[in-house]
């Protein structure tokens, strides 16, 4: 029996062992884990600022567009239409400032002064866009003796 004692012994501190590497690796591996584990909520808080950051820009960049599009009408003298102007890109803007200019220029074309009554030649008119000095006064004189 004492063999037997011995080979359990034997078995009993090899089984040991082998619990004492598993919990060593095992220690290991969590640490390892938890290294991991901390680097991953860094990266993910990274992305997450990195994310906000974008969402700054791109709300900058709509900001400055739009002050674009705003500049832009200005200059045109179409300030007033730049509640009702929604476009996306430069070339939308080209063309609507472009169309709004025609418009514009029409109505103004429309509404413009038109006399209602045009301006009768006489003949003194006539007489003086030909240059005949005779024929002036003679029209002047006939207006003497009427």
């Amino acid at each position: 029996m004492s063999d037997e004692k011995v080979t359990q012994t034997e078995t009993t501190q090899e089984q040991q062992q082998q619990d004492q590497q598993q919990q060593d690796q095992q220690q290991v591996d969590m640490k390892t884990y938890l290294e991991l584990v901390a680097k991953m909520e860094k990266m993910e808080q990274t992305l997450a600022n990195e994310a906000e950051k974008q969402k700054e820009i791109e709300a900058k960049q709509q900001e400055l567009f739009q002050k674009q599009v705003q500049l832009t009408l200005k200059e045109n003298g179409l300030e007033k239409f730049a509640d009702i102007v929604r476009v996306n890109d430069e070339n939308e803007l080209a063309d609507v400032v472009k169309k709004l200019s025609q418009i514009v220029n029409e109505i103004k074309v429309e509404t413009g002064y038109i006399p209602a009554d045009h301006a009768k030649t006489d003949e003194y008119s006539k007489y003086e866009k030909e240059k005949n000095v005779t024929g002036m006064i003679a029209v002047k004189l006939s207006k003497l003796f009427q």
